[in-house]
């Protein structure tokens, strides 16, 4: 079996060419929460993704954890519009 990094599997879901442009996709949250086995991602890498997909540090210590942080998070273009208001 072929391991692959979150990001790496978060791209391909997403349909994006490079990874970078992850962080502009509607579609990287939607697909976090829908992941059908996430144990095969260690806390680390769900940390690290988090936080770059955020910009945001992420300190998660289980994987309970990063489930609770995805369930109350925003979708991307929600928080780009907030950040954009005066």
């Amino acid at each position: 079996m072929i391991k692959v990094e979150l990001l790496e599997y978060l791209q391909l879901k997403c349909n994006c060419e490079y990874l970078s442009d992850l962080k502009y996709s509607p579609y990287w949250l939607s697909r976090l929460r829908a992941m059908k086995r996430p144990e095969q991602f260690t806390v680390e890498e769900w940390n690290q993704a988090l936080e770059y997909l955020t910009g945001q540090p992420v300190r998660c210590q289980t994987l309970r954890e990063v489930q609770a942080y995805l369930a109350r998070s925003s979708e991307p273009e929600k928080q780009n519009r907030e950040k954009e208001k005066p």
